[in-house]
């Protein structure tokens, strides 16, 4: 599910997580600004499915936020906390500023 301004209230979380994705998308804008191929962060509103050839656990990433590309969906980088998250979009930040 696409994080929006509008629909952060409506997730299961923390208030205090619900207060970092605000900021956390005003990152994301201004990163979209400086960056011509456009990103969004994704929070992962459904549970993974049981596979019967799984030998180990199943990993469920319910929950769990995703970077990806506005122009196809794909996935930047791996499945993250919040705190991951924030990490990451300040690293992908003061990137763009560098170059």
């Amino acid at each position: 599910m696409k994080i929006t301004k509008d629909n952060i209230e409506n997730l299961p979380i923390k208030d205090g997580n619900k207060l970092l994705l605000k900021a956390l998308l005003q990152d994301v804008d201004e990163i979209n600004h400086k960056s011509k191929k456009k990103i969004y962060i994704d929070w992962q509103d459904f549970h993974n499915e049981y596979s019967p050839e799984w030998t180990e656990p199943c990993p469920d990433f319910y929950g769990s936020y995703t970077i990806r590309r506005e122009s196809d969906d794909d996935l930047i980088g791996v499945e993250m906390t919040i705190d991951t998250l924030d990490y990451s979009l300040c690293m992908l930040y003061d990137y763009l500023e560098i170059i």
